[in-house]
This record gives C-alpha cells, structure tokens and sequence, in this order.
C-alpha cells in the first residue's frame, strides 16, 4: 500500500471530505490531493498533524506503506537521522517522534 493509499483510507474510514480533512489540519485541498494520490508527500511537520489528527503514531501511519522508506543510522554525538523520501527527521526533531522511529 502507498502513502496516499493509506492516507485517503484514513479519511474514507472517517467518512470525512478531503475539504474537512484539509480544514482540520490547517492545509490546502491541492495538499490532500496530491498526497492521496501519490504526487507529493506530506512534510514532517504534516505528518505530525495528520498523527494528531487521527490519534495515530508515526509508526502506525507509516506501517506497511511501499513508499516510505525509514530507516536510522547513529551518527557521531548519538544523533540519530531518519529518512522518508522527502523528509529528514534528526536530533532537532522532537523526541517523541524519533522515539516512535526507533521503537520500530
């Protein structure tokens, strides 16, 4: 399953438009779109939203998406760096979020 496979599921099983979901997280409806159908990849900053949202760890979004590739390294000091395509998650990001990574 692809990320905007996963993300337009979310939204249908909540029986919410793409306008009222785009409303809620403070987003543009070209966003959802394009996110729904593959074109672009929400921010990290989004993907918190959408977590939030819909009462979801990263974890649980990202789980079985073909996509989305995470992985961590450690680098020196004990920075940890995550990648999902577009996004970079790092010791900048908050803990929470690189908790549920690693967790993984």
């Amino acid at each position: 399953m692809t990320l905007g496979t996963k993300l337009r599921n979310l939204r249908t099983d909540k029986g919410i438009s793409m306008e009222e979901f785009a409303t809620q997280i403070d987003i543009s409806k070209t966003a959802v779109v394009k996110w729904e159908a593959d074109k672009a990849k929400p921010s990290l900053d989004n993907i918190i939203k959408i977590c939030n949202f819909y009462r979801i760890d990263i974890y649980e979004l990202l789980e079985n998406v073909s996509n989305v590739v995470i992985s961590h390294n450690k680098f020196r000091k004990g920075n940890y760096v995550a990648h999902t395509n577009n996004v970079t998650v790092n010791n900048y990001t908050p803990t929470e979020i690189i908790q549920s990574i690693l967790e993984t």
